[in-house]
């Protein structure tokens, strides 16, 4: 009696023995069926990477941006960070990991503060390619850094853990964040 390890040998070189068969037979219908194997197998691959992407916006969508505190926080599409920066002429962004002390004391801040906002400001949460938006942004995925790109060049940045006293100073700090050079340029935000 075979083991199933040797039934699945033996189906696998009956296998072969028939497509070798079949080469010799007809090889254009071979080529053929070889070039759809590839197509199918391409094919499936990029709807796979497609997939990939809407899945993760899709998870970003229901778990973060659905729960933005105030209207005055706009989400960015995951992985459209760098084309959103760029066809900005002003834009400020926060990010950071959607969890931890100093996110949540920013979204409590911001939803008891949100009248002394003076603008929008764009929000970019990093949930999947962490060490990568680190690296790009030159920032620490962990803290709750807020970046202002003028014509998609940094241009000021501060982070969240290094204001002295955050409740007083948060708010007053991120609506100074444009401010990099007072006089300069009267660009503005949406």
């Amino acid at each position: 009696m075979k083991t199933t390890s040797q039934k699945i040998g033996s189906s696998l070189q009956d296998a072969w023995y028939n497509f070798e068969d079949a080469v010799y037979r007809n090889p254009k219908k071979a080529i053929l069926y070889a070039i759809g194997g590839l197509v199918t197998v391409s094919l499936l691959t990029i709807a796979m990477i497609a997939a990939n992407a809407r899945i993760r916006q899709t998870q970003i969508s229901t778990l973060v941006v659905d729960h933005l505190p105030v209207d005055k926080i706009i989400p960015i599409t995951y992985g459209k960070e760098d084309k959103t920066i760029e066809d900005k002429q002003a834009i400020s962004v926060m990010f950071t990991r959607p969890q931890g002390k100093a996110y949540h004391e920013i979204m409590a801040q911001l939803e008891e503060k949100s009248q002394e906002l003076n603008r929008k400001f764009y929000y970019y949460p990093i949930v999947y390619d962490a060490t990568e938006i680190g690296n790009t942004y030159k920032l620490n995925p962990d803290e709750v850094t807020f970046v202002f790109f003028e014509k998609g060049v940094e241009k000021n940045r501060f982070v969240f853990d290094s204001l002295e006293d955050a409740d007083i100073n948060f708010i007053p700090e991120l609506n100074r964040l444009p401010m990099w050079n007072i006089g300069g340029s009267d660009s503005e935000e949406e």
